[in-house]
């Protein structure tokens, strides 16, 4: 059942005070850019799957001052890192937060073979197991995009 079923649950946790994230933090977080958190857990859907997370609480993009410009230039150069970083063909991006109204972006770089192929991925199936030299990779890639480099 959608969290929104419930009108009461659904607006306890569109707010700050109620929202896992807000009260929680973000899980599994890589690492930290200007306006959102990078995470990657250990097990995931495919190799350089990552979720871009707002800083801000927000359960709508337009909601985002400046219509969330520095949200979407994190989300960009984490795209293009994790692209390149595993020779992905094409990245896919997900933004739904039916079960945790806090923005955030899932990003699943496809590659021929995948084990999606010819359907969309499926969020809890599990296909990639990262050690922590494959995690350390990955923010070392994200890391150098951030800074310019390529």
């Amino acid at each position: 059942m959608p969290a929104w079923e419930d009108p009461e649950h659904w607006r306890a946790i569109c707010d700050p005070a109620g929202c896992p994230i807000c009260t929680d933090g973000p899980r599994d977080v890589l690492l930290e850019l200007d306006a959102s958190w990078v995470t990657a857990p250990v097990q995931a859907a495919l190799p350089g799957y990552a979720c871009v997370i707002s800083k801000q609480h927000v359960v709508e993009p337009w909601e985002l001052p400046d219509r969330g410009a520095s949200f979407w230039a994190d989300a960009m150069q984490v795209a293009e890192a994790l692209k390149t970083h595993v020779a992905a063909v094409k990245m896919n991006y997900e933004i739904h937060g039916n079960t945790i109204p806090h923005l955030h972006l899932h990003l699943y770089p496809r590659y021929p073979g995948d084990p999606h192929t010819g359907r969309p991925t499926g969020a809890t199936e599990v296909h990639a197991t990262r050690s922590p030299g494959q995690l350390a990779a990955m923010r070392a890639a994200i890391e150098r995009r951030a800074r310019g480099a390529a």
